[in-house]
């Protein structure tokens, strides 16, 4: 194996470990929240980022940092999959999202979406750094009830027309705007790597 290809694949091995990780901790810490909120199905979807991490998440996590997005949006600019800007969804543009900075050097991102039944989530695996773009080091989930943290567009975690209610891996990659695709924006990333068992794979638009 060339030395290209040997340090891919412990990117790879990185990135799914970050992604992990970080994944099991915001899971564990919306259980922890159930126990003194009641169940998600009766939480408040609709609130705006920042007041749904007050009420619902802020005391539930090792935390070395907190951002409202006017601040935070002067950091970065997330890029999609296929290499353009992220600039119209609702993970890249909304002034009312929070962000939480992670112990494991992870960043939280609490989205505004104004939906009724779910909340979606962003993870960048590596805070700051680069290259800060969908499908690399940039995931997109959601909270819905009764499933806690899932990848976006599943069930009814993502919007209706781009749902999906089994992983299905051809669907993932397919011609979709959100699909894992090189040509596409990659939003479904983070359920491919899912569906292949916390694993990414040698097709995937790495």
């Amino acid at each position: 194996m060339t030395m290209p290809a040997l340090i891919s694949n412990h990117q790879k091995r990185v990135t799914v470990t970050q992604l992990k990780k970080a994944y099991s901790e915001i899971s564990q810490s919306i259980k922890r929240s159930e126990i003194e909120n009641g169940d998600t199905s009766n939480w408040d979807f609709s609130l705006d980022g920042t007041d749904f991490y007050y009420k619902y998440l802020q005391n539930y996590f090792i935390k070395n940092k907190e951002i409202p997005n006017s601040e935070f949006k002067n950091l970065y600019i997330v890029k999609n999959l296929n290499g353009t800007e992220c600039t119209s969804e609702v993970w890249c543009t909304q002034d009312d999202s929070f962000y939480v900075y992670l112990s494991d050097g992870s960043i939280m991102g609490i989205m505004s979406n104004g939906q009724s039944k779910y909340k979606s989530i962003t993870i960048d695996i590596n805070g700051l750094k680069k290259p800060n773009q969908i499908g690399k080091d940039f995931f997109v989930f959601s909270i819905i009830s009764p499933d806690g943290l899932v990848p976006y567009g599943y069930k009814e975690g993502g919007i209706p027309s781009q749902t999906y209610e089994t992983l299905d891996r051809k669907e993932l990659k397919g011609t979709s705007s959100y699909a894992c695709n090189s040509e596409k924006l990659g939003i479904w990333c983070s359920a491919l790597i899912m569906v292949d068992g916390w694993e990414i794979k040698n097709d995937y638009p790495w």
